[in-house]
């Protein structure tokens, strides 16, 4: 057996060719870890790429790419019936969408959560949430028309529409420093609990499909399906911080994103699913397949918060 081989044994524990057989935690959350570092290679600031050089990818971090893209799509294909037709699938997504809204996780942080509940989902997030803005920004790479004005307007009102102090990132950092210095840090919870698979998934998930051109529907189809189900979420997340009286500046994040992403929910479909859709309706397979693992990474997601990060105190 080569030594690259016996390196990448990992590789086989963590994505099995098997999509039923369980994966080794351990192997998971490396391969996971080493995906996630790769890719916020990619966003470091101009003032700092010099010094990184090229962002280029290792045999290795390809190899993990393969193995996940073909694991998570056995898994998604193995769960989920996909629609055979574009025509059919505004009746599959919006059904599967509203299967993916997690009632009784928001019905818990609503009315029974605690200001340590919130504070660790809030904290699980931070690895998607905080590149958030990035990532729609790559979505409109070479969309053109109705999809990339659609595409634009969400972009700007994650840019706060022009007011600095509106800036969707720098509302989501203040909203979970407060969470991880006023509640984590004075909680004493152990911030690597939050060293878990399912919260890299998350944000690998999003991070790979929008920086790999071969999955552009993918990455679409994702950002569609977040957009969709977020506000469920969000006013969960609403409702709780006011019942246990987080601060109105530190609520913020949540309270505008439950309208702005009911919005862009629709406005997605409608102008980013449908026209690709009309003019190739072959590609439904692929935008299909895209919602399928975003909704399955979504749910084990909420699943690991709920089951390990809620009721620690």
């Amino acid at each position: 057996m080569t030594t690259s081989a016996l390196l990448d044994n990992d590789i086989e524990q963590a994505f099995p060719a098997d999509p039923a057989a369980a994966p080794d935690h351990d192997a998971k959350l490396a391969c996971l870890r080493e995906l996630h570092q790769h890719y916020m290679g990619y966003f470091v600031p101009p003032e700092q790429s010099a010094e990184l050089g090229e962002w280029t990818t290792s045999p290795r971090i390809a190899r993990i790419e393969a193995a996940w893209n073909g694991y998570e799509e056995a898994r998604a294909l193995a769960s989920t019936p996909l629609p055979g037709a574009a025509s059919e699938f505004r009746d599959w997504y919006f059904a599967f969408a509203a299967q993916h809204e997690y009632p009784e996780f928001c019905d818990y942080l609503r009315n029974r959560g605690t200001l340590l509940d919130v504070g660790m989902l809030m904290l699980a997030e931070e690895k998607v949430d905080g590149r958030f803005d990035d990532i729609i920004a790559l979505s409109q790479v070479g969309t053109t028309g109705v999809t990339k004005m659609t595409i634009a307007e969400n972009f700007w009102d994650e840019m706060g529409n022009g007011e600095p102090s509106g800036v969707h990132t720098d509302m989501f950092d203040h909203s979970t420093s407060w969470f991880r210095r006023e509640v984590v840090e004075r909680a004493g919870v152990n911030p690597d609990l939050l060293e878990q698979p399912e919260v890299y998934n998350n944000a690998v998930n999003l991070l790979m499909y929008g920086l790999r051109r071969r999955y552009a529907l993918r990455s679409l189809a994702g950002i569609g399906l977040l957009e969709q189900t977020a506000p469920a979420r969000f006013q969960a997340t609403v409702d709780a911080s006011r019942r246990l009286g987080v601060p109105q500046d530190v609520v913020r994040y949540q309270e505008v994103h439950v309208h702005v992403d009911e919005d862009h929910g629709r406005e997605w479909f409608d102008h980013v699913f449908v026209p690709i859709l009309e003019r190739r309706p072959d590609t439904v397979h692929e935008i299909a397949l895209g919602v399928a693992i975003r909704g399955r990474i979504a749910s084990e997601f909420y699943r690991r918060i709920s089951d390990d990060f809620f009721g620690l105190g």
